[in-house]
């Protein structure tokens, strides 16, 4: 199936209510104050892949680090529009987490997912997961 022409960025403070018009995309939906303090810490990362300007499917990291170690970008959710899952957008999504990671300095990205129905196999993720079940995935900055 084709891919529909999404473009990928990193939601700022100034997209407070694209964020919150996507609450459909999350289970529970997100708050003005929420999203605010969240977009205001530089640690944190949103990306939204928008179709003609509307949120279609969204990635929610963050980095975390050790103590005199580079930091690494965990991914802690992604969602996609039911109805266009299977056409690459949380592929295009992880891309771009993969390089807003390589951009901060980071060392990985990594995260845990549940292989399910909807994880491509030419994925950068499912090599690492399984056929079902919950895993963890790391994608190494080059």
């Amino acid at each position: 199936m084709d891919s529909p022409d999404i473009v990928v960025r990193r939601a700022s403070r100034s997209d407070v209510d694209l964020v919150l018009s996507a609450s459909a995309l999350l289970s529970t939906p997100p708050t003005a104050e929420w999203t605010t303090d969240f977009l205001d810490r530089g640690s944190n990362l949103l990306l939204l892949a928008l179709l003609d300007d509307t949120p279609v499917g969204m990635l929610v990291a963050v980095e975390t680090g050790h103590l005199g170690s580079s930091p690494d970008l965990f991914v802690y959710g992604i969602r996609v529009r039911e109805d266009l899952r299977n056409r690459g957008i949380a592929h295009k999504l992880v891309d771009k987490a993969v390089a807003v990671a390589e951009d901060s300095g980071c060392r990985n990205v990594w995260g845990s997912m549940e292989r399910g129905e909807h994880l491509q196999e030419d994925s950068p993720l499912a090599a690492t997961a399984p056929e079902s079940g919950l895993t963890t995935f790391t994608i190494p900055i080059p």
